[in-house]
């Protein structure tokens, strides 16, 4: 699932739309809320937000980053389905001795949960996942939105290490023309030396936590993303191969599942070790599945098939996750759907006191340059602003 941002091929990119003042004001003084579409200022507080996704009386007077994201073609169909999509973001920001928030709101239509959802197929006889991307047929007429999640990504410079950054940001580590073997296009920097700072907020891997899933890019190619270091937790696939004893056929079934739960998208380690969780030990030629106290028999059962354009309400949750801890976990981040749009609110240290080079460093209030991406319901394809600037108010 790799994060993309990037215009046509290479790092040979008509750069011109993500354009920049070469000159920056030292100092900012608001008669009021202002609002700006490239500049964020972050305004000094002793009150601190609690991260929650709701809208605290805190955040009502502060200057606002209002902008527009629209979802590129980068060609090989890399973002079809989604091309020319777009959303208008409203950024606030403030920070205290410690610690640096952001309200970031966003318009989305739906509230993307049914990520990769496992239903069982009665003509086959076997369970699948239901696809992360939309599904076409053979003359590219859509025939089944994507079953995926909500996210966002922001980028920032770590070190002042890229070069060029504050005229590229997030398009500077973009890389396009990478063939089909390395899904066209891939994030790493030009150099040994550069690093990329990378907040990714996944709604059903990260958000029953609170968390930004905290990575970073280096030049490692054609892939340059890894996560931060962390202690422990994290998501794993709940998927596993078994075999039918009376074919000896290997299949891919749920590893676990919650009995006469409804309308689930994740199941806890917690709900695991409980034995909440059960899990599957076997499945038979028919699909009935097995585990320690009972068994699952989906056939003629809707509950666990396709039902109309979604799932049936037991579809069975394509992850099982526990809270990160480590550096992987330093960005908290909560987001709440209103109906229209999501509400989420981020707070990270100044400085994480990381010893890995894996963090950027608010400490020194200096100006940071950086790109955000919102992804609806989308795997890689994302609507993308770059080139905005972060101000501390002193």
């Amino acid at each position: 699932m790799a994060l993309v941002l990037f215009l046509g091929g290479r790092m040979v990119l008509d750069f011109m739309a993500c354009t920049h003042d070469d000159q920056l004001l030292d100092i900012y003084t608001p008669t009021g809320p202002a609002v700006s579409d490239k500049e964020l200022i972050a305004e000094k507080t002793t009150a601190a937000p609690a991260i929650d996704g709701v809208v605290e009386a805190a955040w009502d007077n502060l200057p606002k980053l209002v902008t527009r994201t629209v979802v590129p073609d980068p060609g090989d169909n890399v973002f079809r389905g989604y091309v020319g999509d777009a959303y208008t973001v409203t950024m606030r920001s403030m920070y205290d001795n410690e610690n640096v928030y952001f309200l970031i709101e966003w318009d989305d239509p739906t509230n993307s949960l049914e990520r990769n959802t496992w239903y069982f197929d009665p003509a086959t006889k076997k369970w699948a996942q239901e696809s992360g991307a939309p599904t076409y047929n053979a003359q590219g007429v859509k025939t089944r939105d994507a079953f995926y999640e909500d996210k966002l990504a922001i980028l920032w410079n770590i070190n002042n290490t890229v070069a060029n950054w504050n005229s590229t940001t997030c398009y500077s580590s973009c890389h396009t023309g990478l063939g089909q073997a390395n899904g066209y296009a891939r994030h790493y920097t030009n150099s040994a030396t550069e690093r990329i700072d990378m907040w990714h907020w996944k709604l059903v891997r990260d958000g029953v936590w609170g968390i930004m899933d905290d990575q970073y890019q280096d030049n490692t190619q054609p892939n340059g993303r890894k996560s931060d270091p962390k202690v422990s937790g994290s998501y794993t696939d709940n998927k596993q191969t078994l075999t039918i004893a009376s074919t000896g056929a290997s299949v891919s079934v749920p590893k676990y599942f919650i009995p006469g739960r409804d309308f689930y998208y994740w199941i806890t380690k917690a709900e695991i070790d409980a034995g909440t969780a059960k899990l599957i030990t076997a499945v038979d030629e028919n699909g009935v599945l097995t585990y320690d106290g009972g068994a699952l028999d989906p056939t003629g059962n809707p509950d666990f098939q396709r039902a109309g354009a979604g799932v049936g309400p037991k579809g069975i949750p394509s992850i099982y996750t526990e809270k990160v801890t480590g550096n992987r976990g330093d960005v908290n981040g909560f987001g709440f759907y209103n109906g229209s749009g999501w509400v989420f609110e981020i707070k990270r240290k100044l400085n994480t006191g990381d010893t890995e080079n894996v963090d950027v460093n608010f400490a020194d209030l200096s100006d940071q340059y950086f790109g955000i991406g919102v992804f609806e319901n989308a795997q890689i394809a994302h609507a993308i602003k770059a080139n905005l600037l972060l101000k501390f108010k002193r």
